[in-house]
């Protein structure tokens, strides 16, 4: 089983001034049209048999209707992660409510919802989530659409690793994106997850080899960030790589994040 982590979707009257955004303000390339169909025909045509899909909600009163949005999917090949943003209250019985529905984790963009990843005013989403043992993939170093001011940054991400050892974390973009001496030094080795998205092929070969032989196996997740990188040409690229075993890729590409969200369970 090929099992994509982190993958992005968007509603049919705002994909395409979604897509047209990004391609202005960061200059990235949409591999798909955004949509759900689109990401199921790049599914079939990459051979990948799930993707995680988010939605970011960059204003508060847009969290319930993207919820809603997403669990009208309904689609078997797509698991779903849910949003939250850091200027609504996190009720007690929140991450509950939204795991009991069928989410799988969150997704959060510190960058777009405005917050530092290792503020106190997001703890009690953090403490909730450790409790219910849901994943929240982080985005991690320079987003190239807003790249001034970088609100998670490994050394950042690490404190909140330190504040909540418990906290299923998955660091995405290798730990962060065009920072990654400062994740060397202070997210490998660490019982953090980190996914391959957006930037497997831009890492030079020396770096991913050493990335892949400092931190365990068992602590990486294939993923794309499609529409934003084509699902096929990573996947394809992944496999080539000479420093993996079969197991490794293996576990990579499916196993881990089949057992990390409970997928099949």
């Amino acid at each position: 089983m090929i099992i994509d982590v982190h993958t992005h979707i968007y509603p049919d009257h705002v994909v395409a001034r979604t897509v047209d955004a990004v391609k202005a303000r960061a200059g990235v390339q949409a591999y798909t049209d955004g949509t759900v169909d689109g990401l199921l025909r790049s599914m079939h045509e990459a051979g990948i048999d799930i993707s995680v899909a988010s939605n970011i909600a960059t204003k508060p009163e847009q969290v319930d209707s993207i919820h809603q949005w997403l669990l009208a999917i309904g689609h078997p090949g797509i698991f779903l992660l849910a949003t939250v943003h850091p200027d609504l209250p996190i009720a007690p019985d929140l991450v509950g409510s939204l795991k009991a529905q069928g989410f799988k984790g969150f997704k959060v963009h510190p960058d777009y919802q405005d917050f530092f990843v290792d503020e106190r005013r997001i703890f009690p989403f953090y403490e909730s989530a450790e409790a219910e043992g849901m994943p929240i993939l982080f985005h991690v170093g320079v987003d190239p659409g807003l790249p001034h001011t970088v609100h998670a940054t490994p050394q950042r991400l690490a404190r909140v690793h330190r504040e909540f050892p418990q906290l299923r974390i998955i660091a995405a973009h290798m730990g962060g994106q065009d920072m990654y001496e400062e994740a060397e030094e202070y997210l490998l080795g660490r019982d953090i997850y980190m996914d391959t998205s957006f930037v497997l092929r831009k890492m030079p070969m020396p770096l991913l080899e050493r990335f892949f032989t400092r931190h365990s196996v068992e602590r990486f997740l294939f993923g794309t960030d499609s529409p934003w990188m084509d699902q096929q040409e990573e996947l394809q690229f992944f496999f080539s790589l000479p420093f993996f075993t079969a197991d490794a890729k293996e576990k990579i590409t499916g196993t881990n994040t089949a057992r990390l969200l409970g997928l099949g369970e």
